[in-house]
């Protein structure tokens, strides 16, 4: 396996990340979560250090399955998650205000049983709020 560092970090990561996407359900993949930690682990032996997920990955079950499958391999691993797109019952909404951003990272450390997070993404751009 190949490593890179991250310009501008301390992070060392693998050159392959793990995608989690399909851990979020039946709606999202199918994987089970028996399924989804023995692919997390398989990773892990492979030397892949990165693994990346959201929230909006059905609505939370992926950083709960990341979380349960990385809970004694932490400090060998990154965590990339990301933030902006809520779900309201099957509606999605975008949102980056700083109130949500701050709810979303305490959820999402919650749910990835963890006190950190290595890479925090915009998931999507969010029209109403103004750059430069």
């Amino acid at each position: 396996m190949k490593y890179q560092k991250i310009s501008g970090s301390d992070l060392n990561v693998s050159a392959i990340t793990l995608g989690t996407w399909v851990l979020g359900g039946d709606s999202w993949g199918g994987a089970s979560e028996a399924d989804g930690c023995a692919a997390i682990h398989a990773a892990l032996d492979a030397g892949i250090t990165l693994i990346d997920t959201a929230p909006i990955y059905g609505f939370g079950k992926s950083e709960e399955i990341v979380g349960r499958a990385l809970k004694h391999h932490r400090d060998q691993t990154a965590i990339a998650t990301k933030c902006g797109l809520l779900w309201d019952g099957k509606k999605i909404k975008i949102d980056l205000s700083p109130d949500s951003i701050r709810r979303e990272i305490e959820d999402s450390l919650r749910r990835l049983q963890t006190d950190w997070i290595d890479i925090y993404q915009c998931h999507w751009p969010d029209p109403s709020i103004r750059t430069c």
